[in-house]
């Protein structure tokens, strides 16, 4: 199974758009995400499967909920993924 990672400018944001998601039927959570994805290091994401990545950019941004990147789970790290 793929996960993804959105990344969010704040805690708040990443708690929006998992209520926004979740309201819409997709399962995912935040978390503080990882130093290595965040430049100021205190960024926050909110990671889901891949079968939702179709939907989720889509929902958010109807929402006002843009987040800042998105990533992809690989072996040893992380790989951008256009949104």
């Amino acid at each position: 199974m793929e996960r993804y990672l959105m990344i969010a400018r704040s805690v708040t944001q990443a708690q929006r758009m998992v209520r926004v998601l979740e309201q819409n039927g997709i399962f995912c959570r935040w978390f503080k995400a990882p130093t290595a994805l965040s430049s100021s290091g205190c960024g926050y994401a909110v990671t889901l499967e891949e079968k939702y990545l179709s939907k989720a950019p889509a929902l958010l941004e109807a929402n006002g909920l843009i987040p800042l990147r998105i990533y992809k789970k690989v072996n040893d790290g992380y790989e951008e993924v256009s949104s």
